[in-house]
């Protein structure tokens, strides 16, 4: 609980202490401050996973009040488990880019237009009053600590039911990291705590972008000698 107060104070005043992501923690504040009836909760994380390059998790959040007792996250975390990874990444896809979530304020109920849209990870939310689930996604794998996140901002965006919900990394907040692992589902993926680190990946990647120079200035010359010599 500490945490959270010492968080909401930071949100609230825009004053970033030292050891705190600054840069990420202004963004926030200003975001926070414009939401309705907003707070930090706890986050839970429920299930990692890896597939084709993108990594997902499920999260369970609070909609009322700051936290969720153990037993209802276990219950929820046994449940998630047993889904297939193609519908976490279904709902992955509905929370992709900007966007806020319709729900009933009391209860945390998906409000749909169309039921058709309710997916698996909807249903088992759905099944547990107070609690929403939801899925967030990165393509790119170096992006793993973005996902590493034990607390979120809760507020509502749009009257009377666009709730928004941003994560917060623990790095941003001075938090050593999870021990969590994400489960592969394709092969010739690591799990997440054996990403390579930016240093790692950053001869690959400059290489690449060479190699990609090249070939566009090749490409270029070639279209100029079509284009004078024998158009």
């Amino acid at each position: 609980m500490e945490i959270i107060n010492s968080l909401t104070s930071i949100l609230e005043s825009g004053s970033i202490p030292e050891g705190y992501d600054e840069k990420f923690l202004k963004k926030l504040s200003a975001k926070y401050r414009q939401l309705e009836n907003r707070r930090v909760v706890h986050l839970y994380p429920l299930r990692n996973v890896t597939y084709d390059g993108c990594i997902y998790c499920v999260y369970a959040c609070p909609v009322s009040g700051k936290d969720l007792d153990e037993a209802t996250v276990r219950q929820i975390q046994e449940q998630v488990n047993e889904l297939e990874v193609g519908h976490i990444r279904y709902n992955a896809v509905l929370a992709s880019g900007y966007f806020y979530y319709i729900i009933d304020p009391d209860t945390g109920k998906y409000i749909l237009e169309n039921e058709d849209e309710r997916d698996a990870v909807m249903a088992i939310s759905d099944c547990h009053d107070g609690v929403l689930l939801f899925t967030k996604m990165f393509t790119s794998m170096k992006k793993a600590p973005l996902l590493d996140c034990h607390y979120a901002i809760v507020g509502i965006e749009k009257q009377p039911n666009g709730h928004q919900i941003a994560t917060v990394p623990n790095n941003a907040v001075g938090q050593a990291p999870s021990d969590q692992k994400g489960e592969i589902q394709c092969s010739g993926l690591e799990a997440l705590d054996a990403l390579p680190s930016e240093e790692e990946e950053a001869p690959a990647i400059e290489k690449y972008k060479s190699a990609m120079k090249v070939l566009s200035v090749i490409i270029t010359i070639a279209i100029f000698v079509w284009y004078f010599f024998f158009r």
